[in-house]
């Protein structure tokens, strides 16, 4: 019974297996040792594959690695994002300035057009 007693030879057969395996396997995720125990378990599983099935398997990992890579920058992003915004992150125009001081846009203008 269980993951010794079983004898794949079907595609949900091995699917099952795989599904077994990880489960025993991942319950050990938290040790110092686990990637390098993957790391060489891979590999050894992948010695007598055909180059294809290889490359399948390294396009794979590849492929996860990028996503945790852009994952990680993602959270790298938000955990800036609360700190300082780049160049302050105001964007002021002439007019908002003037409109500090109570609207008095037009009438400051006015008062020295007639100057020379």
């Amino acid at each position: 019974y269980g993951i010794d007693a079983m004898n794949p030879s079907s595609r949900d057969d091995f699917t099952e297996f795989g599904k077994l395996l990880k489960d025993k396997i991942t319950q050990y995720e938290k040790s110092l040792y686990y990637a390098s125990f993957l790391e060489v378990l891979v590999r050894d599983v992948c010695i007598s594959l055909e180059i294809d099935d290889l490359k399948k398997i390294t396009n794979s990992l590849t492929v996860l690695c990028s996503e945790k890579q852009k994952q990680e920058k993602q959270s790298k992003a938000k955990k800036k994002k609360k700190g300082v915004v780049p160049g302050g992150g105001l964007k002021a125009t002439m007019k908002d300035d003037l409109a500090d001081y109570g609207g008095y846009d037009g009438g400051y203008v006015q008062d020295y057009e007639d100057f020379m």
